[in-house]
């Protein structure tokens, strides 16, 4: 009994320089596993956001494509300042008695129906509709970053349509392409390009098209971007004269 005494009596335990050297070490690691863990998390949410918006910018080209391919007649472009739902700008003065650019963020064309259409992403006021001169109803206002489509009657004779009425806004319909949700809280911005050395009224083949999506509403932050040709199944003109004509209670 006393050897065994004195074996317990001489057992050495773990000093507390011991036990805090250790703690800090595994502090470290845990610091090292946590920062690791971190990066990690970021990349990946930073990979995955660049999928989800070249996710968004393919499917939004492939639309543009299928909307733009059966033009007919002639093709416009339009370089219009953004509105919104929020702070509406009157567009007026943009559009109506407008010739066309060989640059800009709206393209105009006539479709197989024979109806104007107008596709753009910076969006519109609140719109009345109308078939022939009856109003229909009302069409609410559009936020800015959406790929936007309105279409119109056109006078074949003045080879023009109605795009104010006493100051408002008209149109035949107006649809939004994509539900707000599909942006995932970015911004759309397309900007359509005539070919190099495009004169007006002579016949084009295709436009470019390039599509931006941004995070910020300004479209200053940018995530990513794409280009490609809209090319035409018809035989269509660059048109720069004015097409889009205000309509007062006189006329």
């Amino acid at each position: 009994m006393k050897r065994l005494r004195s074996l317990l009596q001489k057992k050495e335990g773990t000093t507390l320089v011991e036990t805090m050297v250790c703690l800090l070490l595994i502090s470290i690691m845990l610091a090292m596993a946590a920062s690791a863990l971190s990066a990690a998390s970021r990349i990946f949410v930073r990979v995955q956001r660049t999928q989800y918006a070249q996710s968004i910018l393919d499917t939004a080209m492939t639309e543009l494509r299928t909307i733009t391919q059966n033009a007919s007649g002639y093709v416009k472009i339009y370089d219009i300042p953004a509105t919104s739902a929020e702070k509406s700008e009157n567009i007026t003065e943009n559009i109506t008695e407008s010739t066309g650019n060989l640059r800009g963020n709206t393209v105009e064309f006539i479709n197989e129906e024979g109806y104007v259409v107008l596709v753009s992403t910076n969006g519109c006021e609140d719109t009345d509709l109308y078939i022939q001169n009856n109003r229909t109803g009302q069409a609410s206002a559009v936020d800015s970053g959406q790929l936007l489509t309105r279409y119109y009657f056109r006078n074949s004779s003045e080879k023009s349509y109605i795009y104010l009425k006493d100051g408002v806004p008209v149109a035949r319909a107006v649809a939004t392409v994509f539900g707000k949700g599909f942006y995932m809280n970015n911004y759309l911005e397309v900007i359509y390009s005539f070919p190099e050395g495009t004169k007006s009224g002579k016949q084009v083949d295709w436009i470019s098209a390039t599509v931006n999506l941004y995070s910020d509403k300004e479209l200053t932050k940018l995530v990513a971007t794409d280009s490609e040709i809209l090319e035409f199944k018809h035989s269509v003109l660059c048109c720069e004269e004015i097409t889009a004509k205000e309509k007062t209670g006189s006329d």
